[in-house]
């Protein structure tokens, strides 16, 4: 491999002192905007080279399509409970950012999942900030052991996507220490990570990315941040109090009127913001970059290894939660089984390519369909059904014939805007026969701008047949669609390529006025608008799901949801699973009760059928191996070991910011009311049964753990936790430690995860552990001391194997 011979010379060549001093200032604000999409621009004069940038958190996303290996995503690796193993995954992914000939993954995501709904709950971690600590950290640190480095991110309090570039998180500075910075904190600490990303909202009224609280007297002031920080793509909104404030670079860049373009020149010409300051931005830039291997090359295609692969498919198996097991269905025995029947929307559809910035081009991925006939072979017939009307959408696109312009033109009339927000006079007018465009990033027409742009069809729209129609668009960025002046499809919002729909009673020969609008920020640019008639009856693909079932020895469903919903750019709008997937499962358990569920999706779902179930394996999205990872622990090749890191309501109402109504944003601002009531702390503090509670998950073996010992040495206590595996199978479960304060002074949780270990047991084995508290783990955060504060008094030590199921207990006193 051939390194990049700027960089050698930037490594070999005269200190970063010493190049800042030979910079005109023209080159000093160049490096403080990207010079593309994805990298920082290069100053060959001085050997400095151009860094690049790739998206991860759970595989190298490059643009030029090169396959890389797609790993279960965040809430997968939180769900492992297992920070030695996502280091593996950590230094697996540094190794393919080098291959690619990247500088920078932009990952790990750590924001807490504060709500259900929340478009980017796959891609985040946990809704705790202890998990979502030590799972990062060990990422990083993996990560940046390859010579490559980590970008954390969304700082802060990035919790949805709804609003998210403009939404104002109103919080207190208690919350935001105790809750919402910690994995953060922990990053920067503990991982030294090189760099870190503003998140696009506000945080108490300043953008993130100009945040003097955040960045200055936090970031870089108490914590003493070394690395540098780079806004999201986008998330700059002004010039001087950026600058001065703590960032360090704006993405995406490429143009000289970027806020810290031109703008930043004459900021500085006129004395605005200091030279010093400059200085220090790109001396922070160049100082951590600068150990970064450039390969000059564009990226090697053979990135992904067998053994990358192989440790996505372990991760897939250990995040694995087994939800329910009445009767011990699981295991199934493949000997015992002649026909299977696989049925459910998620069996055999891919989710790799989709879902925002977390989206990966794997060399290939096995859906659940085909993982369970590699792992069958022909010794089981396989019966698949769908049990949804899975009709590519593209084929469903309205055709012209049933659009009308308003002077009776077949088509509609079209106006397009040189901005995103429909104003003025439109530069471009045509009628369009329909919409169904896939412009990529090309121009809608010559001399029309191919990004920020908006655009405007109406006319009418004649149904041919009387029913009720399933309306949709599927757009990057965002759409909308009026019929007869109300919205019935709404998939608004600055996103990757999404699909909404709504649904409308409409007759037929009824001309019904039509209004389409479309918004295009940057990147990809894809808009269309497609129509189905449901039948009228029984939907005749769950009569087919049920027939399946019950003509085969065993059934497995596959249901959850798919990156329409969890996704980047926009939010759930309920906790039900898309289109008839609760039908489904109730119509299919009422034939087979011993029908096995899987829900392959990344935030939790309501359950109306549990009751129903025997048998619930919850499997995220697991990434590249998913089918095979599935069929292994499906047929007890591998052990579920898996703990929930969220808790699953039963009602979106039961979850905090849904409860106290500070879902979804009011006039722009998103309130913070629980506090530090977050998760599964908001459930203990109101006494609420969850569906299924924070680090919940049941095994094929069974196990027994107990506290030991423990030993008080000041403000660290050292518990001793015996383990042991009581059953007939090997498998991991984890001993998860929290801490409740007796009579406190302040109002606390009623406890606090503060330590865990996952342990993995031969049966019959045991094992002792030691867990290890600090001060802070005894500590609150006060607003009034700007300090953690640890109260002297009794203390419980809560050994459980999830948050409601506390098996072991020990009392220490703290002086």
């Amino acid at each position: 491999m051939f390194v990049n011979v700027f960089a050698v010379a930037l490594l070999q060549g005269p200190s970063i002192p010493s190049l800042v001093a030979q910079m005109t200032l023209a080159e000093k604000v160049s490096l403080c905007h990207g010079g593309t999409d994805f990298s920082t621009k290069a100053i060959p004069r001085l050997g400095i080279p151009e860094y690049r940038f790739t998206d991860g958190p759970n595989g190298v996303r490059d643009q030029e399509q090169i396959p890389t290996t797609y790993f279960p995503t965040g809430i997968s690796m939180a769900a492992t409970w297992d920070p030695e193993l996502i280091n593996r995954v950590g230094v697996a992914l540094g190794q393919e950012v080098k291959g690619m000939g990247k500088s920078v993954l932009l990952g790990p995501a750590v924001n807490i999942d504060r709500t259900p709904l929340g478009g980017r709950t796959f891609e985040y971690e946990s809704e705790d900030p202890w998990l979502n600590s030590r799972i990062c950290v060990d990422y990083v640190k993996g990560v940046q052991s390859q010579g490559v480095l980590s970008c954390i991110k969304h700082y802060a309090v990035n919790s949805i996507e709804k609003e998210r570039l403009t939404v104002d998180a109103q919080i207190d500075e208690r919350t935001l220490r105790e809750i919402y910075l910690p994995a953060f904190e922990a990053a920067v600490k503990e991982a030294h990570v090189g760099s870190v990303m503003a998140a696009y909202n506000k945080v108490n009224g300043q953008y993130c990315a100009e945040n003097t609280h955040l960045m200055k007297d936090i970031l870089k002031g108490e914590w003493g941040f070394q690395g540098f920080v780079m806004s999201d793509w986008g998330a700059v909104h002004s010039t001087v109090p950026t600058a001065l404030n703590g960032l360090d670079l704006e993405m995406p860049g490429g143009h000289v009127d970027d806020y810290l373009g031109r703008p930043l020149l004459n900021a500085v010409n006129k004395g605005e913001v200091p030279t010093s300051q400059l200085d220090e931005m790109i001396t922070r830039m160049l100082t951590t970059l600068k150990g970064t291997e450039q390969p000059d090359i564009h990226g090697d295609p053979h990135v992904s290894t067998k053994a990358h692969q192989m440790l996505a498919r372990e991760v897939a198996e250990k995040a694995m939660v087994l939800l329910k097991n009445n009767n011990s269905l699981l295991p199934l025995d493949a000997k015992s089984i002649h026909t299977l029947a696989v049925i459910g929307p998620n069996a055999d559809v891919k989710f790799g390519a989709d879902g925002g910035s977390g989206s990966v081009i794997a060399p290939y991925e096995i859906t659940p369909l085909q993982g369970l006939k590699n792992y069958l072979g022909s010794s089981v017939q396989i019966r698949y059904a769908p049990g949804a009307d899975l009709q590519a959408t593209p084929d469903q696109v309205v055709p012209p014939s049933a659009f009308q312009t308003a002077d009776g033109k077949p088509g509609l009339d079209a106006a397009y805007y040189p901005n995103v927000d429909f104003k003025g006079e439109p530069t471009l007018k045509r009628v369009d026969a329909n919409v169904n465009f896939d412009w990529d990033k090309v121009s809608p027409a010559q001399g029309f701008p191919r990004q920020y742009f908006s655009t405007k069809w109406t006319g009418f729209i004649t149904p041919p047949e009387t029913g009720t129609y399933d309306l949709s668009t599927k757009s990057d960025d965002g759409s909308r669609v009026y019929i007869d002046g109300k919205v019935v499809v709404e998939n608004w919002g600055y996103h990757g390529s999404v699909s909404a729909k709504g649904y409308i009673k409409l007759e037929k020969g009824h001309r019904y006025p039509v209004e389409i609008d479309y918004i295009q920020g940057t990147g990809g640019a894809e808009v269309l608008f497609a129509w189905k008639k449901l039948p009228s009856g029984r939907k005749p693909w769950i009569d087919e799901a049920v027939r399946v079932a019950k003509s085969a020895d065993k059934a497995i469903v596959f249901v959850g949801a798919n990156h329409d919903e969890d996704t980047e750019g926009s939010d759930k709008s309920n906790l039900s699973m898309p289109d008839d997937s609760d039908e489904l499962v109730s119509e299919v358990l009422k034939v087979r009760p011993d029908a096995i569920i899987v829900l392959i999706n990344g935030t939790p779902v309501a359950m109306p059928w549990v009751d129903q179930a025997h048998a619930i394996l919850e499997a995220w999205y697991p990434g590249m191996e998913c089918g095979n990872a599935i069929a292994d622990v499906l047929f007890g090749k591998a052990n579920p070991s898996g703990k929930l890191p969220v808790s699953f309501p039963k009602r979106l109402e039961d979850s905090p910011a849904h409860a106290l109504g500070d879902y979804p944003p009011k006039g722009g601002v998103l309130k913070y009311d629980e506090g530090v009531l977050v998760g599964y702390r908001w459930y203990d503090a109101k006494k609420i049964e969850p569906l299924f509670p924070f680090g919940f998950g049941l095994s094929y073996t069974t196990f027994k753990m107990s506290i030991a010992q423990t030993v008080v040495t000041g403000p660290e206590v050292a518990v001793t936790v015996n383990v042991a595996n009581t059953g007939r199978r090997a498998g991991g479960t984890v001993a998860e430690l929290y801490v409740s304060e007796l009579g406190p002074k302040v109002m606390r949780p009623e406890k606090e995860l503060k330590a865990f270990q996952k342990v993995y047991l031969e049966p019959g084995e045991s094992k002792t552990v030691i867990l290890h508290l600090n001060k802070r783990s005894f500590s609150y955060y006060s607003a009034d001391s700007h300090d953690w504060v640890t109260d002297g008094g009794e203390y419980d030590l809560l050994l459980g194997s999830s948050s409601r199921n506390i098996e072991s207990k020990a009392s220490i006193e703290l002086k």
